[in-house]
């Protein structure tokens, strides 16, 4: 069988088994979620207390609408 993803010779059964191995592989991997390592602050102040203990600036990413741009 041939895909966007590449040629397969043969199609698996989906058992509990081949499941699992799917599920596996669609869970979001550590290595490619980096920005899950970043400790991210829940309010304002917070973020603004850090900032000034570490004498840094404060990085504010605002904005309106929807994320992907369709309002």
């Amino acid at each position: 069988m041939e895909t966007i993803y590449g040629v397969y010779d043969s199609v698996e059964a989906l058992t509990e088994e081949t499941f699992r191995g799917f599920f596996d592989r669609c869970r979001p991997q550590a290595s490619k979620e980096r920005w899950t390592e970043i400790r991210w602050l829940g309010t304002m102040w917070e973020a603004r207390q850090r900032a000034a203990v570490e004498l840094k600036p404060l990085f504010i990413w605002a904005m309106n609408g929807h994320p992907f741009g369709c309002v």
